[in-house]
């Protein structure tokens, strides 16, 4: 039987240097980009449209108590159920918001710096319990804290929050079972399904695989009593998450994206091919930057999460460890992990049997490969030349592929390396690595001679992490002139606005494409947003009215109805590079004279903001530009809330087409039959025929109407909003505002019903003269949840209690590590030798 060693060290863990290594290595790759960008960290795609924005609104959320309705999220959505997925529960996110907004974009990069840090340092912990020495285990910490798996999420940001911390949950269950330390598991169940939801499903499946292969080992103490004690912390842990996960959960109910399944042959072969080579070559090569897959170019999977390289060593450590430890319990748990993320029905376990493909969970898997590295180097038996071989060989079949020629897109001939999309990048990283394979080789060789010095493999494996990190990123980063426009025009546009929303002035705005987000850094509601987690009520509304609404809210220009609707003032259309508002007139006057199909050509004085958006934005003015925007005014701006006499039912609507169900939303509100007989006293069926089509001239009649039964007033906070309104004859005042099961609603201090509208929105009966309207929000299945996460930690305060470990009963199997790499027998003498490696290291 293989035993423990190394129970009680006086020897100093190199817990600091772990951190600091890793905090170092991710801030060196950001700081010349920082340098250029005036103090900013600005990248590329999600990271600038999402990251940047989100942080930036949940600290304004946070700071002023707005911890319910926000409305500054796409139309409105509750403000924890929507940032649980990015930031809410992140212990990371929550530093930021002791810094003032001002400095909050300025700290990402150091948090991000932070965040591998930790993920290096709980990696280190992890790994030490395998690993005999420190700089061995601390090696293999930044294999996994700069993985291509870590490099390619930098542009999530949110995800790196989880890497951080996953190792945790491993050591927890590991302390569980052979240090019977209670408790420890629970809370680190609890801490990561507070950080994220989506990732914690992933971490469900992967800790019960990991359990399952584990629990075979001679070091791994478990019983059938121990297993149920574990499930017991596992649910207890789970329940104490509940405030988040329980209104999380009901928020996502009805969100498409989470029941798509897979049936028939896609549960057990992908339909893109090229995705499985991309995994592999993923895994021998550093990681390519989010969207561009380079090598095996595909319009799938872009954004997927695919990577996996382990800088410097790439698989050599791993293969190697397979080859010797063909039985060993992390052998069998990684090629398990291979089957699953080749074969589509097993790969969406670790994202709720979604048929969306994902990599996302690779980051667990890489964990254990780290560690198997490590093990390999601190090996002094290990044989190496096979993992080299296989490496060497695999670089050689991906380099033959880039020499492979490419069916041309015209009618030219083909040529060869032509292969890669990216013809210079793609022999750049390959160079990388190969690179690193031939110092591999001479670390490798000569550990072998017994000469290697292991803080000389520290050091050398930091550095390649900072290459792979500045090779990627700076490929993927804007350009620094597109990084300073998004400063300007972004992050500090907020100075260019022409009216600022206040609690009782509110409106919201319309932006041009590619700027989606842009509003919420300028403290602006609009009703265009890039945001995957809204109120469900969103996506029902723009799946009626025929408008795709997956991780964004982007209506054309062409359905200016929704303009009206949504109480939409402003409009901010972003300037071409280099040109002004007059060059763009004079431009498109031009091109308007010279066009056969186009109308007469503007004359002097007349509406200028029809020559900029011809025909697309009726009642549009232009008002003024800033740098960046040209602006414009609605003419037949409707503040929130106005007054409906007329109904077209829901049956009715369904027979018609999207288009059409999409313009009578003006002049009548949709319902559900039960609805329209409940209010038939008050309003009549509108015939639906009468607007097959909606004319310009018939849409301001509309708009005019409204004005004349809007609210007087409307004031609002995350709690709610106040709407006085007066009104001729009793109708249904409605909001523009998505439904949600936490409002209620009272008019002139009645309660009053709230009735679901237009398939997604808000409307209460108002009778004649003048009333006031009163909603109240409050976070659905919140106040349940924290009553849950209470009981659930009071039950594992006492069960800890009754349970805890007592001082002196120590088992003989009791221990922190587990060293089963050499066969001496006698613990004393494993011990010994131990030391003196450790003794040599210090």
């Amino acid at each position: 039987m293989k035993k423990s060693f190394g129970n009680s060290r006086s020897y100093k863990e190199k817990y600091l240097s772990a951190f600091l290594i890793g905090f170092l290595a991710l801030l060196l790759t950001t700081l010349p980009m920082m340098v250029t960008e005036r103090g900013y960290f600005i990248y590329f795609g999600d990271f600038n449209a999402q990251q940047i924005p989100f942080y930036s609104l949940a600290n304004d959320a946070v700071r002023s108590g707005s911890f319910g309705w926000n409305w500054f999220t796409d139309l409105g959505s509750d403000f924890m159920t929507s940032y649980s997925f990015y930031l809410f529960g992140s212990p990371f996110f929550w530093l930021t918001t002791l810094l003032p907004r001002k400095l909050v974009i300025y700290s990402i990069p150091f948090l991000l710096a932070v965040k591998h840090g930790m993920a290096s340092l709980t990696a280190y912990i992890y790994i030490r319990r395998f690993v005999r020495g420190k700089n061995a285990a601390l090696t293999g910490a930044l294999l996994y804290a700069f993985s291509g798996f870590q490099v390619y999420n930098i542009f999530f940001n949110h995800f790196q929050d989880v890497t951080a911390l996953f190792p945790l949950t491993l050591i927890a269950m590991e302390e569980n079972i052979n240090c019977r330390r209670k408790g420890v598991f629970a809370l680190s169940v609890a801490l990561m399904a507070c950080v994220n939801y989506y990732f914690f499903a992933g971490q469900a499946v992967f800790l019960v695989l990991y359990y399952l292969f584990r629990m075979r080992s001679s070091d791994f103490h478990t019983s059938w009593k121990k297993f149920f004690m574990l499930i017991l912390e596992a649910v207890l842990g789970s329940l104490m998450a509940a405030f988040i996960l329980l209104p999380s959960a009901m928020a996502l109910m009805g969100n498409y994206r989470i029941s798509e399944h897979a049936y028939g042959a896609d549960m057990i072969g992908y339909t893109d091919k090229t995705l499985i080579p991309r995994i592999i070559q993923s895994f021998f090569m550093p990681s390519d930057p989010p969207a561009y897959p380079n090598l095996f170019r595909s319009d799938f999977e872009k954004w997927a999460s695919i990577g996996g390289y382990l800088p410097l060593f790439s698989m050599v450590g791993v293969l190697s460890f397979l080859r010797m430890h063909k039985k060993h319990w992390a052998s069998r748990l990684l090629i398990c992990c291979v089957i699953f993320a080749f074969i589509p029905v097993l790969n969406s376990l670790f994202q709720a049997a979604n048929s969306y493909y994902y990599a996302r969970w690779f980051y667990m898997p890489i964990l254990i490969m780290a560690m198997m590295t490590a093990h390999t180097l601190d090996n002094e038996g290990c044989d190496c030349s096979f993992g080299l071989r296989f490496c060497a060989v695999m670089l050689g079949a991906l380099a033959v592929i880039g020499v492979l020629p490419r069916k041309p897109e015209d009618d030219k001939k083909a040529k060869l390396f032509s292969m890669p999309e990216d013809i210079p990048y793609f022999w750049l990283t390959l160079s990388i690595a190969v690179v690193f394979l031939i110092l591999t080789f001479f670390i490798m060789r000569r550990k072998k001679k017994g000469t290697l010095s292991t803080r000389f493999m520290v050091l050398v494996t930091a550095g390649a992490s900072v290459i792979c990190i500045f090779t990627t990123s700076l490929y993927g980063a804007n350009t620094i002139g597109d990084s300073r426009n998004y400063i300007s025009s972004a992050i500090e546009g907020g100075s260019g606005v022409c009216e600022k929303v206040t609690e009782d002035n509110f409106f919201r705005i319309d932006i041009s494409e590619d700027c989606d987000n842009y509003p919420m850094l300028w403290e602006l509601p609009s009703m265009r947003a890039f945001q995957s987690v809204v109120c469900t009520s969103i996506m029902d509304f723009y799946s009626f009215i025929g408008i795709q609404r997956d991780v964004a809210s982007r209506p054309e220009l062409s359905n200016y109805a929704l303009r009206g609707l949504f109480s939409v003032k402003y409009y901010y259309k972003e300037k071409a590079a280099g040109c002004s508002y007059k060059e763009l007139l004079s431009a498109s006057r031009s091109s308007r004279s010279s066009s056969s199909s186009s109308k007469a050509s503007a004359k002097d004085g007349e509406d200028t903001s029809r020559v900029i958006i011809p025909d697309e934005l009726p009642s549009f003015k232009y008002i003024g530009e800033n740098d960046h925007f040209e602006i414009y005014e609605n003419e037949l701006f409707i503040p929130m809330g106005f007054g409906y006499d007329q109904y077209v039912t829901k049956s009715s609507a369904d027979n018609r087409s999207k288009l059409q169900r999409q313009n009578i939303l003006m002049k009548a509100l949709v319902l559900s039959d039960e609805q329209a007989e409940k209010y038939s006293d008050i309003l009549s069926e509108y015939t639906f025929s009468d607007a097959l089509t909606l004319s310009r001239s018939n849409y301001s009649i509309f708009c005019s109407e409204k004005r004349k039964c809007c609210s007087k007033s409307f004031t609002f906070d995350s709690h709610g909003f106040t709407s006085v309104i007066g009104l001729s004859k009793p109708q249904l005042v409605f909001f523009s505002v998505p439904y949600s099961k936490g409002w209620t609603a009272e008019v002139n201090g009645v309660p009053a019903d709230v009735e679901r509208v237009d398939e997604g929105f808000m409307a209460v009966r108002a009778n004649a003269g003048e009333n006031t309207i009163v909603f109240r929000y409050e976070t659905p299945y919140l106040r349940v949840g924290l009553i849950i996460s209470l009981c659930s930690a009071a039950v594992l305060a006492a069960y800890v209690l009754i349970f805890r470990r007592r001082r002196g009963k120590n088992e003989p199997w009791d221990m922190k590590h587990y060293y089963d790499y050499t066969s001496c027998e006698k613990i004393r003498a494993a011990d010994e030798y131990c030391d003196s490696l450790f003794k040599k290291e210090r």
